[in-house]
């Protein structure tokens, strides 16, 4: 069995023009067939992880890599971007002149998307978001994840924002703790700035149901807790998109019948 398996990884290794190439006394399989073995390192930037694959062996022709995703790489070093998280396994095939030898399979860990948004999302210990402002259209409202903007596209210029919604602050932190600061007053759903809604409360953080990279629940409080607008459709909210300064969140669970979007910008 171990013959055939080194038969059938040479054979998908070697192209044509290798074998176009060798003389016959080269397509004969020379000498001692190594054991197939590699390191593997990961480094997390962003939503991404990039794994750098190395070979031990130095002596082979040619070194072909199974990501553990469906992808494939060659080179005796090698580099992949994954942008899902959880374990995969990974192999190289090596092609010596005495013929293939398939490494075992190793683990790639690779941290969970959602693990990573969190830690976006809080700093990594506590960070404090503020509707965006500055761009167009920072809250648009449509009745489902297909359709997010029909009820209402959003301000068409920058700066439109009522001043008492415009300067909230939302500070999540790692112990699930959501804190909501009115500044003063809080605008409320129908056009008025109102008395400050001031609240603490915690939250549930996991994948999301739907679309997003991560969903947060807050818990109830009083007052009723919210993010962005004091009319949202419940407590779930979905982060669609997150990097360090800017968030892109959905107000409303996928069975909601509205969906809020939202832009923040880091405090």
């Amino acid at each position: 069995m171990k013959n055939i398996v080194r038969a059938a990884a040479l054979g998908f290794l070697l192209t044509p023009m290798l074998l176009a190439s060798c003389t016959k006394k080269e397509n004969q399989l020379e000498g001692a067939v190594p054991a197939s073995d590699f390191t593997v390192t990961t480094v997390t930037t962003g939503l991404t992880t990039v794994a750098t694959f190395r070979a031990n062996n130095t002596d082979g022709f040619l070194y072909q890599w199974e990501f553990g995703d469906g992808t494939v790489g060659t080179g005796q070093t090698a580099s992949h971007t994954y942008t899902s998280g959880g374990t995969l396994k990974a192999r190289l095939i090596t092609a010596y002149r005495g013929g293939t030898s398939v490494s075992a399979t190793k683990d790639v860990v690779l941290p969970q998307v959602s693990a990573i948004v969190k830690g976006i999302l809080t700093g990594g210990s506590s960070k404090t978001w503020k509707l965006d402002n500055t761009v167009i259209a920072p809250i648009t409202v449509g009745p489902s994840d297909s359709d997010p903007t029909s009820y209402y596209a959003g301000n068409p210029m920058p700066g439109q924002l009522p001043a008492c919604q415009a300067d909230d602050e939302y500070t999540f932190s790692t112990a699930n703790v959501f804190t909501y600061d009115a500044k003063g007053q809080t605008f409320v759903a129908g056009g008025a700035c109102d008395a400050p809604r001031n609240v603490s409360t915690s939250f549930t953080f996991g994948n999301a149901t739907g679309p997003g990279l991560a969903q947060l629940t807050l818990a109830s409080a009083t007052p009723a807790p919210f993010i962005g607008v004091t009319d949202a459709p419940g407590f779930t909210y979905r982060i669609l998109s997150i990097d360090s300064q800017h968030m892109l969140v959905r107000a409303g669970s996928t069975a909601a019948g509205v969906v809020f979007d939202m832009k923040f910008v880091a405090k």
